[in-house]
């Protein structure tokens, strides 16, 4: 088993869920009493998103930088960012460190690709959105193509999102302008949803859009999990 360096924070619920789905991929291919070999950072989600909000991405960087220099030192032997937002400093910081970054988009990519669908749409922050860590990443290495919302609408997730879903309470009224949005794009021939937010999953399902939906906290955690154990045989 390899051992995994996580960088966290971006939320603590998201960070959570990670540590989560990793474990319990380990134990049902495993043992049942098997867990993850891993170590784990949680930086300041306010500090955090202040330096994305002002894009200070160098900023941001260094402290994901500083942390996995001390979970490498522990013996992480790759290092994980477990948030989407984050990523929009993955190359930043997989320049400076000496072990793979695994990055997100990968895992998501070839989710969608291995189901088939060449068009989907993507709801998150501006950032994931707008930002080519995700679509334009997705596109180069898959060939699948990723719709975003307008202008407008961008910005009234982009709000719904640092508003209410990063401290835990999303208003009803809310989710259903995440769902309408949604609508707009499934309506331009998305044949599936990826959450461009870690956090999106907890308030958006199936059963609420009628199609697929790429939850990119589960599909990159199981992935990372599922590298960790290449070298240990399935029961």
């Amino acid at each position: 088993m390899k051992t995994l360096g996580l960088l966290g924070g971006l939320t603590y619920e998201s960070t959570s869920l990670y540590y989560n789905l990793i474990n319990q991929h380990v134990r049902e291919v495993v043992s049942p009493r098997s867990s993850a070999e891993l170590f784990m950072y949680s930086a300041n989600q306010e500090q955090m998103l202040q330096l994305a909000a002002s894009g200070d991405w160098d900023g941001f960087a260094d402290i994901y930088v500083q942390a996995a220099h001390a979970l490498i030192a522990g013996g992480a032997q790759a290092i994980v960012i477990c948030a989407l937002l984050a990523h929009k400093a993955a190359d930043r910081i997989e320049a400076r460190i000496h072990v793979p970054l695994l990055h997100l988009s990968d895992f998501v990519g070839s989710e969608v690709k291995a189901r088939g669908f060449v068009k989907v749409a993507i709801l998150g922050t501006k950032v994931a959105m707008e930002g080519e860590f995700v679509k334009d990443r997705i596109l180069q290495k898959h060939g699948v193509e990723v719709l975003i919302p307008d202008v407008e609408d961008r910005e009234r997730v982009n709000t719904g999102i640092f508003n209410e879903l990063t401290t835990g309470k999303v208003r009803p009224e809310t989710k259903e302008m995440f769902l309408n949005v949604t609508r707009k794009l499934l309506d331009q021939g998305a044949e599936g949803l990826i959450l461009g937010s870690t956090d999106l999953g907890f308030v958006i399902r199936e059963e609420d859009i009628g199609v697929p939906i790429f939850d990119t906290a589960k599909i990159h955690a199981l992935g990372v999990a599922k590298w960790a154990l290449q070298e240990v045989k399935e029961k």
